[in-house]
């Protein structure tokens, strides 16, 4: 969330006669896909993930299908809102791709991912390609061991606030599902993550996992 940190007016007179006050930071705000932390899911045209109504902004999760500044990468962004704090963590989808069994084609599109996200965020802090058993690594699997939750893919981004005023961290993932394939999940945390989470759970009794 951005604040504006102009000086008021009556204390034009002050600084004459005392010294400069320390430069404010002035770290950009993290925008991913140009929505902002205290956008309300209504006017980004979301729908309640539940089936609420999503002109109440109450806290829940919500999905929408566009962004100020969507990526052809992504077709859906889920948000975590808590109502009176703002969005708490923002996940971007992929389309799921099916029979994708070599992951060739899902591979081809985290790659795409990747370049998007590091453009904003820079070099991550932590790449990983984890597999359970040493035959998993072998492309030829991949789509089964990512279902299977064998293989685990992800770029790590850590203390974005250092770049970014409202920030905490990013993810980039590869995700699977029987029915539907494999996906590419871009998840970007906003400052307070975690006590936004906590107050999503207590407001609604559900966790919305990131």
């Amino acid at each position: 969330m951005a604040f504006d940190f102009g000086m008021l007016p009556i204390a034009l007179a002050a600084a004459i006669v005392t010294p400069s006050a320390a430069p404010q930071d002035t770290s950009p705000p993290m925008l991913p896909f140009g929505i902002a932390q205290d956008m309300r899911p209504s006017a980004l045209g979301c729908e309640a993930i539940d089936g609420g109504s999503s002109s109440a902004d109450a806290t829940g999760q919500y999905v929408c299908k566009g962004a100020p500044e969507a990526s052809s990468l992504f077709n859906e962004y889920i948000l975590a809102y808590v109502k009176g704090t703002g969005i708490c963590n923002i996940s971007a989808v992929s389309p799921y791709i099916a029979g994708d069994e070599d992951g060739r084609k899902t591979r081809a599109l985290f790659a795409k991912a990747y370049q998007l996200m590091s453009r904003q965020l820079g070099k991550p802090d932590e790449t990983v390609d984890h597999a359970e058993e040493g035959e998993l690594r072998d492309n030829s699997q991949f789509e089964a061991a990512i279902i299977n939750e064998d293989r685990q893919i992800f770029d790590q981004w850590n203390d974005l606030s250092l770049r970014f005023g409202n920030a905490e961290s990013a993810s980039l993932t590869i995700s699977g599902s029987e029915d539907l394939g494999l996906a590419v999940y871009g998840i970007f945390r906003f400052a307070g993550n975690d006590d936004c989470l906590r107050k999503l759970e207590l407001a609604t009794g559900r966790s919305a996992g990131e």
